[in-house]
């Protein structure tokens, strides 16, 4: 049997409550993935690159002492605002993983954005399993984060509309 015949995938799909825009933003933009990309909300991420084109370098370590250690680098492979963002992380000989795909596809639903995370190249069972718990953890502490994108969006409108004056 072929390696590829042996990996399989993690796919997830959230709906929330917030512009699509704010979505990308989260995802493609370095201070703000250190802040909610974690399997664990506990754990820091530290952020070297991430530069959001295609081509571009995706460099951070994410660690909790004492528990885990993750270095990753890979290479932005897509990147479509608002509506699709995908890196690659080279192969991790330590924990036995080849290249992996990290895709994000958005949408505009009546109830705000739709995004399906596709995770992609895991070598067993087992590892998807435990991604699909990571993905869990920091799908919600996106969601925290796109909350509070969303907050200083609404202020900034609101400022702006009101320095227009009226009737604006």
């Amino acid at each position: 049997m072929s390696p590829s015949n042996k990996s399989c995938t993690v796919q997830v799909t959230r709906v929330f409550d917030a512009p699509i825009d704010l979505f990308y933003r989260a995802w493609t933009e370095g201070a703000h993935v250190s802040s909610w990309m974690k399997c664990d909300p506990e754990a820091t991420m530290d952020v070297a690159k991430w530069e959001p084109h295609v081509g571009g370098a995706i460099e951070y370590h994410m660690f909790k002492p004492g528990v885990f250690e993750a270095r990753t680098t890979g290479k932005v492979i897509e990147a479509d605002p608002p509506r699709a963002f995908a890196y690659s992380m080279d192969a991790n000989p330590a924990i036995g993983a080849p290249e992996l795909t990290i895709r994000i596809a958005l949408s505009e639903v009546e109830a705000g954005t739709e995004l399906t995370l596709t995770h992609s190249g895991l070598p067993h069972d087992e590892m998807c399993g435990l991604v699909e718990g990571g993905w869990a953890v920091s799908l919600d502490l996106l969601k925290d984060v796109v909350v509070a994108l969303l907050g200083a969006y609404a202020s900034t409108r609101m400022a702006n509309k009101k320095d227009a004056g009226p009737g604006s």
